[in-house]
């Protein structure tokens, strides 16, 4: 790897940094504030759930569509729309007076969302097969503690007593301002040009079979977090009879977990590789379940909140990077199909356990599906392993982290 293009990669992953922090500071700004977006439309809890449920579902759609549009443009053109769509949506949020106004906002929210996490986690993977070692993991750290941002943001304009927005007019001002510094600099051009083409001049296709596991691992990683992060404060408020301050702080201890987890994760793939990784975390973050399920107290359940986001740390981000080990071309097309079900597993996960709550199942027994959900990837670790990544056309490997080849093409 030459000193100038060692460079160009270093301010690409610069890049793409910004935009995984940017990503999660508006995620986590929008979904602190959902009580008082709630209270500004007059919305009761049914039609809270109904529109919540509207933006991860237009968010795979606009997955979906960044992976189709990849035939004819670049994941950082894709990106360095949808990011700001993402965080400049946000200074409309608190201007909305009712349903009607606020859904075609949330709308637009959910699309950009999807279609950023999308091209976002391209240009990592990307990369990652560029460096030809794990990367990754530290990207998602940085969407964490974008998110710990985020919410501590939002905390402190309500403490100073700032109107929403207010809040939200400065945190997007700040968001958009770094997206547009840093858009420049992604990577231009994720494919592979060293791959062969067949006979009429197509690229190998995406095969979906190597990747159904991993779609599966995918959603029930996510049915874990969206567990935690739309359930975890209701079960020590309701079920363990904490107060409503320290059934706030579940999230936090959550993302801080996942924060340690992931800035190291990438070091520990390197020397263990991806299924004794993937397996390590799910024990680890079915253990910090079996905590906060025996939990006797609020301390001991947040404890078990932070082990569960340690283990779970490197889970969704080598899920990805997987899927993209069965795209030889490099196209990103298996990343925005995986990446489909992440909001799967957001829809399934809170849902799940809140209805067994409201169908009399008590709040400890609720909490244990996650548990179970989170176990189950102990068992499928295997689909991790580079072994079962296909070939490339042209019988060149396909780039995997973790003892396969590295692509010698690092154009940017």
């Amino acid at each position: 790897m030459s000193e100038v293009v060692a460079s160009g990669l270093v301010r690409n992953r610069v890049a793409t940094s910004v935009f995984f922090g940017v990503q999660g500071f508006a995620f986590s700004l929008l979904t602190s504030k959902v009580s008082v977006i709630q209270k500004q439309l007059g919305l009761d809890d049914g039609t809270l759930a109904v529109l919540l449920a509207v933006v991860p579902v237009l968010a795979g759609v606009g997955s979906l569509l960044a992976g189709t549009a990849m035939r004819w443009t670049t994941s950082a053109v894709v990106l360095r729309v949808a990011e700001p769509t993402v965080i400049g949506v946000l200074i409309a949020v608190p201007h909305a007076r009712n349903l009607w106004q606020a859904m075609p906002i949330l709308m637009l929210f959910g699309l950009a969302v999807g279609a950023a996490d999308a091209t976002m986690n391209m240009q990592a993977c990307g990369l990652e097969r560029r460096y030809g070692r794990s990367i990754v993991l530290s990207f998602f750290g940085l969407w964490a503690a974008g998110a710990i941002v985020g919410s501590s943001w939002g905390a402190l304009g309500s403490a100073a007593g700032w109107h929403l927005s207010v809040i939200y007019l400065a945190g997007a001002a700040v968001g958009i301002a770094a997206t547009l510094y840093a858009g420049p600099i992604l990577l231009r051009n994720l494919r592979d040009e060293t791959v062969v083409k067949d006979a009429d001049g197509k690229l190998p296709s995406v095969p979906w079979r190597p990747m159904l596991l991993l779609c599966l691992v995918m959603t029930l990683a996510y049915i874990g977090e969206s567990s935690v992060t739309n359930a975890g404060s209701v079960y020590l408020t309701k079920g363990l009879k904490s107060s409503d301050t320290f059934g706030g702080l579940v999230v936090g201890a959550y993302t801080l977990g996942q924060v340690v987890g992931r800035l190291r994760g990438d070091l520990l793939v390197q020397r263990y590789g991806g299924v004794k990784v993937v397996r390590a975390g799910a024990v680890v973050c079915a253990l910090g379940f079996v905590i906060v399920v025996a939990a006797a107290g609020p301390y001991m359940a947040l404890a078990g909140f932070l082990i569960a986001g340690l283990g779970l740390s490197p889970l969704v981000p080598q899920a990805f990077t997987t899927a993209h080990a069965n795209d030889p071309a490099g196209s990103g097309v298996a990343v925005a199909r995986i990446n489909v079900f992440n909001y799967l597993g957001f829809l399934l996960g809170a849902p799940l356990v809140t209805g067994l709550w409201g169908a009399g199942v008590s709040h400890r027994e609720g909490m244990a599906v996650p548990m179970v959900m989170i176990a189950l990837i102990i068992v499928l670790a295997f689909a991790f392993d580079p072994r079962r990544v296909p070939k490339a056309v042209g019988g060149q490997a396909t780039p995997a982290v973790g003892g396969a080849e590295t692509v010698p093409t690092l154009g940017s």
